[in-house]
């Protein structure tokens, strides 16, 4: 992957030495570099380039004190980016976020400029006023020490940080084309990296437009870059929407509940609400661990209410935790003749996955004449279930969900029998960069739509002609959806209906279309502004109003979601408010 050179370079004026190391990036069989997803070979800048997807990275193996010499470090390479409108896009960074290690990152920021990020007490940036050019070559470079930090494109000067300290230095490594955060893969690149050069030692303005002068005849005569055709599904057919989400209406007649606050309980993390109701009662339940999000000892627990949601039962257990590696956590409910079912995701232990490990869904069922629920075992395998399962026309029920990798899936049972399901995983695009690719479903007739957790500040949607056993690739759609859970189903009145978050976890939403329709038209704000901050620390916890759960009954949508991912939150809308 890189032809990789030592050089004793002699400093002006004295005896010291530096190292500087370059890598080719023509292939990807370098033993210092690890591949983590998929990278292709381009047309490079001489040679060939490597293409990452949107969903890969290359990590620089023993990299944690690479740029933490005296003498300062700068980094040289050339960008072939294909969108700038992917969110954050790392090129190069040195970070592990969820483990508090966070250096710095060159990257084209969400506004769509290259950005130097620099770590002091927060994050400081350098943004470039020269935009990136899709599909050709541009030069972009970068160099920090223990006093200051600049950055180049195409030999520019976007301008110099002055810093008021070094930055730290932590056991994160160099990676290319995105983050590996202690095992998440985001802040994927789309687009090609060729020539790759890290010199220890800070150099000037004339010395980077020569590293930009030597290549740059070969930049722009290389072979171009067809950019990939991006489909656009239309799943908004409604009005223009509004970047600010405070120009958005409430809808009507809301009503908000808290149904558990973490003060009032010994597990102080919820995430992952679910809601339906049986036999006059109303069931919610969650995934709650002791301290942090996916942590040994998670639960499945919940709590009923006989009085239309007045009052709440005292807090019961459902799935409890494990000792070992296991965990359960949150999952789906189900009526099925008669009885009440809910099934709980199970993961810790197993088939190896990049993001849970053995990962299955249990099921338990509420025996009528102890009124405890009842395991009945492993039902679903390689699925986390995320939505009420829908009855299709062919006798089946189906499910969305994620993987063991974080990637689209659901699962689709033999018919009534609910002890048995198919998993089938959903092919998606490059810009989905799937990490945790939540997906929900509901039908369109025969036509199944599912909509994806994705890249992009977008909502991804796939379809299916075939009851679920095969899929379209999911492709963006033009309805905004940051990267957060949402939930997809049918009104009574035959309208399609999602409760999603909008441009970020601040704001809560319900779009719905016109009877019939498979699109969405009329939006109205839930929940807006912070959420009351976490009160107990905790893994992932933040200010937000996330992961809703909609479930229809006498009138009135009910929408269960996390608040702080620390209490249960309830809204219930009027569906006449829902109206078109």
């Amino acid at each position: 992957m890189r032809n990789l050179t030592l050089l004793l370079i002699v400093l002006t004026g004295g005896s010291a030495f530096a190292e500087e190391r370059s890598w080719s990036l023509d292939h990807f069989k370098d033993p210092e570099l690890t591949v983590r997803g998929e990278v292709v070979q381009a047309p490079g800048v001489r040679k060939t380039s490597l293409l990452f997807d949107g969903s890969s990275i290359l990590e620089i193996e023993n990299s944690s004190s690479l740029t933490h010499q005296e003498t300062g470090s700068t980094f040289s390479i050339w960008v072939n980016p294909y969108s700038s409108k992917e969110g954050q896009q790392m090129i190069l960074g040195k970070n592990r976020y969820s483990l508090n290690e966070r250096e710095w990152g060159v990257m084209i920021d969400k506004d769509g400029l290259y950005t130097l990020y620099v770590r002091q007490d927060g994050w400081q940036t350098l943004k470039s006023e020269v935009s990136p050019s899709l599909g050709s070559w541009q030069h972009v470079a970068f160099s920090i020490s223990g006093k200051a930090a600049t950055l180049w494109i195409d030999g520019q000067s976007a301008g110099t940080l002055e810093l008021e300290r070094p930055v730290s230095q932590t056991k994160a490594p160099v990676t290319l084309g995105g983050v590996n955060d202690n095992g998440r893969i985001w802040q994927n690149l789309v687009g090609a990296l060729d020539e790759l050069t890290l010199s220890h030692r800070v150099i000037d303005q004339k010395g980077i437009v020569e590293l930009y002068e030597k290549d740059r005849v070969a930049a722009k005569d290389a072979e171009k870059h067809k950019l990939p055709k991006k489909e656009i599904f239309p799943l908004w057919s409604g009005a223009e929407l509004p970047a600010n989400p405070e120009d958005l209406p409430f809808a009507e007649g809301i009503e908000h509940r808290t149904l558990l606050d973490a003060r009032d309980h010994d597990y102080k993390f919820l995430h992952g609400a679910a809601i339906i109701h049986h036999e006059g009662t109303f069931f919610v339940n969650w995934a709650n661990s002791p301290k942090n999000e996916n942590q040994e000892f998670e639960t499945l627990q919940g709590r009923r209410s006989s009085d239309g949601g007045k009052t709440w039962s005292k807090v019961e257990m459902i799935a409890p935790g494990f000792e070992g590696e296991e965990r359960h956590s949150h999952g789906v409910y189900l009526k099925h003749q008669g009885r009440l079912w809910t099934f709980a995701a199970r993961f810790g232990k197993g088939t190896p996955g990049r993001k849970f490990a053995g990962l299955s869904a249990e099921a338990f069922v509420l025996d009528e004449d102890t009124d405890q629920w009842v395991s009945k075992g492993i039902v679903m395998e390689n699925c986390w279930p995320y939505d009420e399962p829908v009855r299709m026309s062919n006798g089946n029920f189906i499910t969305g969900g994620q993987d063991k990798d974080g990637l689209p899936v659901v699962a689709i049972s033999h018919g009534d029998d609910v002890l048995r399901w198919d998993s089938v995983l959903i092919p998606y695009g490059s810009g989905l960069k799937p990490s945790f690719a939540e997906t929900t479903v509901t039908n369109h007739g025969d036509r199944m739509i599912a909509v994806i957790r994705g890249g992009g500040g977008a909502a991804w949607v796939s379809t299916s002609e075939d009851f679920g056993r095969t899929w379209t690739e999911a492709v963006s759609s033009n309805l905004p959806m940051p990267r957060a859970k949402a939930y997809l189903g049918r009104l009574s009145t035959g309208q399609l209906y999602l409760v999603s978050n909008y441009r970020n976890r601040d704001t809560l939403v319900v779009s719905v279309g016109d009877p019939g329709e498979e699109t969405l038209s009329s939006i109205y704000r839930l929940r807006h502004g912070k959420s009351e901050p976490p009160r107990f620390e905790g893994f992932a916890k933040s200010k937000q109003w996330s992961y809703p759960y909609g479930y229809e009954h006498d009138g009135k949508l009910y929408v269960v979601y996390s608040i702080g991912k620390e209490d249960c939150g309830l809204t219930t809308i009027p569906i006449s408010a829902l109206a078109p």
